[in-house]
């Protein structure tokens, strides 16, 4: 009796561990979602009469320098070294620029969440060139790459670890064939390797190399000291236990083991990324850490039940799946439902960014795995358990088919690596300026929304007779003007959206201060008004 009590107590110390560990996520040191540029100098589209010698980047979180260049008229570039990091601003020294026109500064830097941004903006001294500069490229086969390197990251992890953990909990499973004894062995072999791959990756994304950067020591260095390094050494920490655990002979070190390796894969996925590093991270983190775990327990116990049902005698771990997933999918509805809402600014963000529209093909596959996984409980479970030979035929061919679901989800959810979450995006956004005109002759209000990376600036433009009463209007125009900053008049035709509002839907200005506005409404063709105002951007 007393032999049994302590059995049990030991096979619930690895699931007190577990619990222990999810404080520690919480308390651990806070990191701030994927860093965006919000403010320049000088500001991206500027016309200036003379050259700066300095250049200003500023963003929402502190970066780290990867790449400056800044780019000629005439195509050449001049990489730029002597950059001062000021908080959560870079302080560039330029060189002399003699030559008029427009000039790019193409910046990279890699945000808190390891992951490279880069961008460009261009300012024109003098007057802008012909051709504006534009920097920016794609490297297909680069991405493709580290698309790969994480699906194959996440399958051997995730499979390989779980495989791990259930034979720890259900011993009598091992009644497998030699060959089959290797699988679980490959497959975190298979998440070691691709670990390095996708370090390695991260140093050539960041300093934007080609993949012959992978043989040379630039990339490694520049990979190991962000984020992304962290994430891998608790990786390999994890698959070192898993690898320990399935050699102990001691049924106690085994789920010990197990049990810790669980508690790494976890971390490291917590550790680096979009979802582990959105505020407010003492949600954001443990969720992703409980996700994971739950992720682990459901698909990657569908191999290590495809081979414990080829045995008629062996239905342990199928009794211990079915006893704990409901649990596990709980766990996972909820850690899941907590990264949604850090994630997202707005409901309609599932089908308009790109991040929910990856968002929404995961939850078709998920809700695809979870009504194969009820008709996998509901009809096929207990006829096996009952010893019915066709039924465990069945069941496996139905968890294999899970398992190729699991693969998808997780081939969907690499993509996540391109896509920064809405709520990141959302930061991009500058605040709105409004105006408001009162003349005899009529009243405006003027909303002038700036550009962002969603939509182009607009102007909307409301118009009142002087009792405030809607002004009916046949054509408006907007006229744009800085005389000061030797800018000519920008005009702009106005479209009614409704009775008594107007827009600009696409407004193209160089970067000033302010600009004087007029408004010029015809009411008929005998009738014309002038509204006149300034539009100050400095906000912005």
């Amino acid at each position: 009796m007393q032999t049994q009590t302590l059995r049990r107590q030991a096979a619930c110390h690895p699931l007190l561990v577990l619990l222990l560990a999810l404080p520690l996520l919480a308390w651990a040191p806070v990191l701030y979602a994927h860093a965006s540029l919000v403010a320049s100098k000088p500001d991206s589209g500027t016309v200036l009469a003379q050259a700066p010698s300095t250049a200003s980047l500023s963003f929402n979180e502190t970066v780290s320098p990867l790449l400056m260049k800044l780019i000629r008229p005439d195509g050449s570039s001049k990489e730029l070294e002597d950059v001062l990091t000021q908080d959560q601003r870079l302080e560039l020294a330029l060189p002399p620029m003699e030559t008029e026109g427009t000039y790019g500064l193409s910046w990279r830097v890699i945000s808190a969440d390891g992951h490279p941004v880069g961008g460009t903006l261009t300012f024109s001294i003098g007057a802008p060139s012909s051709n504006l500069v534009d920097s920016t490229h794609s490297n297909p086969l680069r991405n493709g790459l580290i698309w790969l390197a994480r699906l194959l990251g996440y399958v051997g992890l995730f499979t390989g670890i779980a495989w791990v953990v259930y034979r720890a909990l259900a011993p009598a499973s091992n009644n497998t064939s030699a060959s089959q004894a290797h699988i679980a062995p490959r497959m975190l072999t298979l998440g070691a390797v691709a670990l390095l791959l996708n370090l390695g990756l991260v140093g050539v994304d960041a300093l934007d190399l080609p993949l012959s950067a992978l043989f040379g020591t630039a990339a490694w260095q520049t990979a190991a000291s962000t984020s992304m390094g962290l994430a891998v050494l608790l990786g390999w920490l994890a698959l070192a236990c898993a690898a320990l655990s399935w050699k102990a002979t001691h049924s106690a070190s085994q789920k010990w083991l197990a049990a810790l390796a669980l508690i790494l894969l976890g971390a490291s996925l917590a550790s680096s990324g979009h979802a582990s590093t959105a505020d407010p991270v003492w949600l954001s983190r443990p969720s992703v850490w409980l996700h994971v775990v739950a992720l682990t327990l459901w698909i990657g116990s569908f191999l290590p039940l495809v081979y414990a049902l080829q045995h008629a005698q062996d239905s342990r771990l199928l009794t211990l799946f079915s006893r704990w997933i409901p649990a596990v999918l709980l766990v996972l509805v909820l850690s899941g439902a907590a990264l949604i809402y850090v994630q997202f600014d707005q409901l309609a963000s599932l089908w308009e960014s790109r991040y929910g529209q990856v968002l929404s093909a995961k939850l078709i596959l998920v809700l695809l795995l979870l009504g194969l996984g009820a008709y996998n409980r509901y009809r096929l479970t207990q006829a096996v358990l009952q010893q019915r030979s066709d039924a465990r035929q069945a069941l496996r061919r139905v968890v294999r088919l899970e398992y190729v679901l699991a693969v998808l989800i997780l081939a969907v959810a690499a993509l996540w690596r391109f896509t920064p979450p809405p709520r990141a995006l959302a930061q991009l956004v500058p605040p709105s300026v409004s105006s408001h005109i009162h003349t005899e002759a009529g009243m405006a209000d003027l909303l002038y929304i700036p550009a962002s990376t969603q939509h182009p600036a607009i102007l909307t433009v409301s118009l009142y007779e002087p009792d405030f009463s809607p002004l009916k209007a046949q054509e408006v125009e907007v006229i744009f003007s800085n005389p000061q900053a030797g800018v000519e008049s920008i005009t702009f035709p106005a479209e009614l959206t409704r009775q008594d509002q107007w827009e600009v839907s696409n407004v193209e200005l160089p970067h000033l201060a302010s600009w004087n506005i007029r408004i010029q409404v015809l009411i008929s063709d005998f009738e014309r008004i002038h509204l006149d105002s300034t539009l100050d951007l400095q906000a912005n």
